[in-house]
């Protein structure tokens, strides 16, 4: 208190200079008493450091303990205290006892609530009538006294007090009592038992469940109603998903939930099955969007996936599936799988507007890699920071209806909860809840309102997690118990889920999920907001949490994907149970011909894999990493694959290493691999020869590697009768996969009008199963076929048809083919367009040696001859991997006429004795000729 102030109040009728004369003397007088070490003094102020009873009262109050605020406030504020000679200091404490009083008589009402709920009517009404004796017309606290007295047996003497009442009122303001209270004395002369008060649960106004306008985010609104693309980032409850409705009423909002990181395409899935009979029509992707969903199509029998294409057609199927919303809502990215976030870019190159939220503290690797792609794409990020004072100051005068918001508990709201919109809407419902704010003739009210100085008596918990669980401490047990189960779930739980696994009828759920919707922590079919559902999900212990858990993997278990019930097995410890599910959900993914999905999956079940299941798994790993083309990781699970005695799943192993080493080049070693597989499956028992059956895969295997060592008559004699076979089984994707080898390796035999037969063939069969990679396939080699015969331009119509039907694994030989066809015909530009997009892009090693080479051959034409070397030196970066027989001659032709003489000294490997006599005489004669033209002698450089 300032110096002049305090001697003021103590000297009011001598002038101030001679009352601060005697402050002075008064506190140096004062130093000797042992109570005075709690004065601070300075030039300016004194401060009496003391803890008192006023203090300790208040801070009961602000924390809603309203038996200790009884307790302390035994009588008045300094009640009988000599002030007669300070009628200054008289005035003040005259104002801060009435204010007092009033909170205890609060505080009071509160308590007897409390005791008569207890059973305890009889303390009940002793305190509400020492309430009465303050104010004996509150006629609120005479009607709860008289409930209690006659609970307690004291039917006289509360009637003894409805007299007086009822005298005062009428004497003094002319008045009857009201109809309720007439009511429950005429109850209690008569004796009859009293009706129960209509005292409904505490709770708060609705306003806060949705406050009507954002506040204090004018700017950020502007911003991304503008923006056709656009990331919000934010800490949790700082608003961001509001400011996203806000904006976007209308728009489809997606949600990412913890612990579905793993899901591919987890928040699109959901949103497809629960709107499956609003699909758009998705034209020629209907079918790929049947494998991974199909329900939505019921009795539609897809054909099998073609490798190497169905992850972009996927893609398109699920872009034009949420097409119809005129914007998507991707909300807390933090938690969405990978496949979600390849999409957000694939709908951002496909112009498709979206908005996403995320969590910067909880941005991991995945989310890092692609917020970085985003930004480099230009999209911009909104930065959501914490409510400023004056927007905190505005909120509560929204909620309030005033036209200002209180100063002074807005200070505090935001000090409190640093500005943050969910904290401090919590802290509000909390105070409702615990009655220390309520609401009286439109106006909010705190028991501190009159005695507090700036509100910090008000206790809640530091973070807002303390503040959910406090709330949640209010609810039933039995809704407890249901949002227990339910945040296992995350969302979608209904009560015929939730029932076994909270251990409840399906009516007690119900009942506990409308109490928690009435609580506003729950609506619908999911929690108001995550930060409900990770307060009570922390709040479980780990013996709970894997029950439920494991409750909830048998509830969902044939109802939902087996990965969400593989989630639930592994967070209940049971982590066989899970791997098996992942199994089940990797082979759906294989079969869609997602072998990264597959990957994902597989890489998380195998350290948990029981009995065959393991080589199943590594088997599979095997084949998912070599269709994506990662050899070094394919190796890995084949050799993994190998260690366990199981021969099917071995001779699938070897398989895999067969496609491997024919993808680097590596012919000879390959050879003794599919020998060894060949070896095993003669062990095995039979089964049907159709696609995926291991027969069928290592006929195609020696095909393909007689094909490469220029054995077209052994491919022919290998595939001959396995077109036979399935030509009697009807068309089938096996087959239009036969007959496009067959009709290539007839083409390379000279057998051209055999050739170009089996090849028609096999479109037309590929075209009746819809097998779209041997539509590329047959295609290609027919385009071969005819180039070979100079009618390329019968062939170039239906090639160009079937590069346009998307990347498929034949996809980048079809790409060769027609800029070849294109060279025959003078179209130069468009040609060296194909073969660059083969040179940085081809899967094969040989596809890539041979577009540099002939990028080589080009550049010159264009302009480009500085870029020969490049072009030459990538094309023996490869080579020097490769076996000599899968090194395309063409190659060998441009190292001589344009290379370097440092390259060809890299070459030494590769020109070697013996080149020439692997070549057919055409090539022989040019590859002679061009060694004689650098002055190299035929058997070397």
């Amino acid at each position: 208190m300032a110096r002049e102030t305090l001697a003021g109040l103590l000297w009011p009728e001598i002038p101030e200079e001679e009352a601060r004369h005697n402050l002075r003397v008064a506190l140096h007088r004062a130093r000797s008493l042992p109570w005075a070490q709690a004065v601070e003094v300075n030039r300016e102020q004194v401060r009496f450091l003391l803890v008192t009873d006023v203090a300790e009262f208040r801070a009961a109050l602000g924390r809603g303990d309203w038996e200790e605020a009884v307790r302390i406030h035994r009588r008045p504020f300094l009640m009988d205290f000599p002030l007669r000679e300070a009628p200054a200091l008289e005035d003040w404490a005259s104002l801060e006892r009435q204010s007092l009083l009033e909170a205890w008589q609060y505080a009071a009402k509160r308590r007897a609530q409390e005791l008569e709920e207890a059973g305890e009517a009889e303390e009940a009404s002793r305190l509400l009538l020492e309430v009465l004796r303050h104010d004996l017309l509150a006629e609120d606290v005479l009607q709860a006294y008289l409930r209690a007295a006659q609970m307690a047996g004291q039917r006289e003497a509360a009637l003894k007090v409805y007299d007086r009442f009822r005298r005062e009122l009428g004497e003094g303001l002319g008045l009857e009592p009201a109809r309720v209270t007439q009511e429950l004395a005429q109850a209690l002369r008569q004796t009859q038992p009293l009706a129960a008060p209509a005292s409904p649960r505490l709770t708060f106004p609705l306003g806060l469940l949705h406050p009507p306008r954002m506040v204090g985010r004018e700017e950020e609104l502007t911003a991304l109603r503008r923006a056709r693309f656009a990331l919000v980032s934010g800490e949790a409850g700082v608003g961001k998903t509001r400011l996203l409705l806000e904006s976007f009423p209308e728009a489809l909002r997606l949600r990412c939930l913890e612990g579905l990181e793993n899901l591919p395409w987890h928040p699109i899935l959901v949103h497809l099955r629960r709107h499956l009979d609003k699909l758009p029509d998705l034209g020629p992707y209907r079918e790929d969007l049947a494998r991974l969903l199909p329900e939505a199509f019921p009795g539609l029998a897809p054909p099998p996936p073609e490798p190497g294409s169905s992850k972009p057609r996927l893609l398109e199927a699920l872009a034009r599936s949420l097409a119809p919303a005129e914007r998507l809502l991707f909300d807390d990215l933090q938690w969405a799988d990978e496949n979600t976030l390849e999409l957000l870019l694939y709908l951002l190159e496909r112009g498709q507007p979206w908005i996403g939220t995320y969590r910067p503290q909880e941005v991991g690797p995945a989310l890092k890699r692609t917020l970085e792609a985003l930004h480099a794409h230009g999209v911009e990020t909104v930065v959501l920071k914490p409510l400023e004072a004056d927007a905190v100051h505005a909120l509560l005068a929204d909620l309030t209806g005033a036209e200002e918001g209180p100063p002074l508990f807005s200070r505090w709201l935001r000090g409190k909860t640093g500005g943050n919109p969910f904290f401090a809407l919590e802290v509000l419902k909390t105070l409702f809840e615990g009655g220390v704010l309520r609401e009286e003739e439109g106006r909010w009210r705190t028991p501190l309102d009159e005695v507090t100085r700036d509100y910090t008596e008000l206790q809640v918990p530091p973070k807002v997690a303390g503040v959910v669980a406090r709330r949640l401490g209010r609810l039933s047990p039995e809704a407890l118990r249901t949002l227990q189960a339910a945040s296992t779930l995350g969302e979608g739980f209904s009560p015929q889920v939730l029932a076994p696994m909270a251990g409840l009828s399906e009516w007690a759920v119900m009942e506990g999920l409308e109490e928690a919707e009435q609580a506003g922590i729950v609506a619908g079919n999911g929690f108001v907001h995550d930060l409900f559902r990770q307060s009570i999900y922390q709040g479980l212990s780990q013996a709970r949490r894997q029950f439920l858990h494991a409750q909830a993997a048998q509830s969902l278990q044939g109802q939902a994907p087996p990965q969400v019930v593989a989630e639930h097995w592994f967070q209940a410890g049971a982590h066989g149970e899970a791997a098996h599910n992942w199994l089940v959900a990797a082979r759906a993914y294989l079969k869609s011909s997602l072998p990264e999905e597959a990957a994902r999956v597989l890489e998380r079940a195998y350290p948990h894999a029981q009995g065959l299941e393991g080589p199943e798994m590594a088997a599979h790993l095997a084949r998912s990493y070599r269709e994506l083309g990662q050899y070094a990781q394919a190796q890995r699970w084949i050799q993994e694959a190998l260690r366990h005695p199981s021969p099917r799943w071995q001779a699938d192993a070897l398989v895999e290493q067969t496609w491997v080493l024919l993808g680097e080049g590596r012919l000879e070693e390959a050879a003794k691999v599919l020998q060894e597989a060949q070896e095993i499956q003669a062990r095995l028992e039979p089964e049907p020869l159709e696609e995926g059956s291991l027969e069928l895969a290592l006929a195609k295997l020696r095909s393909n590697l007689a094909f490469r060592q220029g054995q077209f008559t052994a491919s022919c004699q290998t595939l001959e009768p396995l077109a036979a076979r399935l030509r009697t089984q009807g068309p089938s994707l096996a087959l239009a996969g036969i007959l496009v080898s067959l009709g290539s390796s007839y083409d390379h035999l000279g057998q051209e009008t055999q050739a170009i037969a089996t090849l028609e063939e096999a479109l037309r069969v590929a075209q009746k199963v819809g097998a779209r990679y041997y539509l590329v396939d047959g295609a290609n080699n027919l385009l071969g076929c005819l180039i070979r015969q100079g009618r390329c331009e019968e062939g170039l119509a239906q090639a160009k048809a079937a590069l346009a039907l998307g990347e498929y694994e034949g996809t980048a030989f079809l790409r060769n083919n027609l800029a070849v066809a294109y060279l025959s015909l003078g179209q130069e530009k468009e040609a060296l367009a194909l073969f660059e997009a083969n040179a940085h892009g081809a899967p094969d090693a040989m596809l890539r040696v041979l577009a540099w080479a002939r990028l080589a051959e080009l550049y010159p034409h264009h302009g480009l001859a500085g870029a020969v070397e490049h072009a030459l030196d990538q094309a023996l970066e490869t080579a020097l991997g490769m076996d000599l027989q899968a090194v395309p001659v063409r190659f060998f032709l441009a190292l001589l006429r344009w290379g370097t003489e440092a390259q060809l000294r890299r070459a030494v490997p590769l020109l070697q004795e013996g080149v020439a006599e692997t070549l057919p005489p055409p090539w022989r004669e040019a590859y002679l000729e061009a060694l004689a033209q650098r002055g190299l002698p035929p058997s070397s450089p």
